[in-house]
């Protein structure tokens, strides 16, 4: 052992100083292991753990080192749980991941940290976490952060929300056409069996409406149903509801003559859902496609809220994570910066090292290089 330590460069100094004690070495390992008394033996395990001469044994290092890395492999596993909560591969089942899980959903700041007592992992809205590791102003900055962050998070997902059912309205009348002209299979069930109701009509050259229900899922309504009919005047009423009634017979029969007859004619034959629209003011009937720019409401056409309110990094750094839907957190920097963190194994396992009880570099890695 001693041999092979004189030939590691990195050790030669802790050889030179063993090599003076003049001890063979079951005496060295014995100071090592603290089961000698001496004053040089205790300054010289001091030096090499680089501890100021505070002696630990190299039993208390390795199971230092034992502890180090059970943390390590905790919160690896707690950081894949996150990931796969927020890829909708793991369902959440323990307190903690539920707990998570629910921040992730709310875009807002959460702490996953290993409880001293028990060893189980918990987690804690960051808003509602300890924050002893920092001074009252940075306590202070980091509340206000979750709170900006929290308002930040309901703008961004009205914004997710409302660019969600822009694509579902996008997709609706090109998926009927694909179903209708056997270019893609139909479903079995869709919400409100919108898909299912809408092959119907087209099947029966019959014009519909496709919008949003109050839950923001697609449905189909025929059109003789639709309560836009109530903005126009009792005469057109009567005029535009007997035009929808009549003209699912005059495809069929092929006798279309008037403009917007021929008009629906091609969009029932080419497989294109159709409804009538009537023009309030001149009273003209024409055929309209169920098309996005047709039927999407002037509401949605634009976000509900342009500015999010992500005006500092912190809260930029924030936003991305809240758009993507990962775990993330408030740290500060070693400049004195706070900014926002992923919620990964190490991060978590920096914010919850106080830097005090950090393991010194120096003296761990010393001590082990001994026995490398």
């Amino acid at each position: 052992m001693v041999n092979s330590i004189s030939y590691n460069a990195s050790a030669r100094g802790a050889y030179a100083l063993m090599q003076q004690m003049g001890g063979d070495s079951n005496e060295l390992f014995s100071s090592l292991a603290g089961t000698n008394g001496g004053g040089a033996e205790s300054a010289l395990f001091g030096a090499l753990a680089g501890n100021g001469g505070t002696t630990k044994s190299v039993d208390f290092i390795l199971q230092e080192q034992k502890i180090s890395n059970s943390k390590n492999q905790i919160y690896n596993n707690a950081a894949l749980r996150l990931t796969g909560i927020q890829e909708g591969t793991y369902t959440p089942t323990e307190e903690w991941e539920q707990v998570a899980g629910y921040a992730m959903a709310k875009g807002r700041p959460v702490i996953v940290s290993i409880d001293s007592s028990t060893g189980a992992v918990q987690a804690n809205l960051q808003a509602e976490d300890s924050l002893s590791n920092f001074n009252s102003e940075l306590q202070e900055r980091i509340l206000q952060l979750n709170d900006d962050a929290s308002l930040m998070a309901q703008k961004i997902q009205a914004n997710t929300t409302n660019e969600s059912w822009l694509k579902k309205l996008e997709g609706a009348s090109y998926d009927l056409y694909l179903v209708f002209n056997n270019a893609a299979p139909a479903q079995t069930t869709t919400s409100n069996n919108w898909e299912q109701q809408g092959l119907l009509y087209m099947q029966t050259n019959r014009p519909f409406k496709i919008s949003l229900d109050a839950k923001g899922d697609l449905q189909v309504l025929d059109q003789a149903a639709d309560p836009e009919l109530q903005k126009l005047s009792i005469t057109q009423q009567r005029v535009l509801g007997a035009a929808i009634q009549s003209i699912p017979m005059t495809i069929s029969e092929g006798t279309a003559l008037k403009d917007w007859e021929l008009e629906a004619n091609n969009f029932a034959k080419s497989g294109v859902p159709y409804y009538l629209e009537m023009d309030p003011i001149t009273s003209i009937i024409t055929a309209k496609e169920n098309s996005p720019e047709n039927i999407t409401p002037a509401f949605l056409k634009t976000p509900p809220y342009p500015d999010v309110g992500d005006d500092t990094p912190a809260l930029q750094q924030a936003a991305e994570f809240i758009r993507s839907g990962k775990a993330y957190f408030f740290d500060v920097d070693i400049s004195g910066q706070i900014g926002a963190k992923e919620a990964t194994a190490q991060n978590l396992l920096k914010y919850n090292t106080p830097a005090a009880n950090q393991f010194s570099s120096l003296g761990t890695g010393s001590i082990l290089s001994l026995f490398a």
